[in-house]
């Protein structure tokens, strides 16, 4: 059984509102592996990535390397 505080740790990285670290540190977890396990076994997501101006602009720049390339291979 996830003791409290581990799981309103758990429940903050999953809903974005807590980065990895603090959730590791805050859930008495040893490592990142551990709080995958950790969320698998309280049937909870990992967070979405924040939409930010960065983000869309490597999503965007990752579409434009990547693109093309998969669209050769295609052929």
């Amino acid at each position: 059984m996830t003791d409290p505080k581990q799981l309103e740790a758990l429940r903050q990285y999953a809903r974005g509102t807590l980065g990895a670290r603090q959730a590791i540190a805050r859930g008495g977890l040893e490592d990142f592996a551990d709080l995958v396990a950790a969320l698998a076994q309280n049937g909870l997501n990992f967070p979405k990535p924040a939409d930010t101006a960065k983000r869309r602009a490597n999503v965007e720049l990752a579409r434009a390397i990547l693109q093309p390339l998969l669209r050769s291979r295609a052929r």
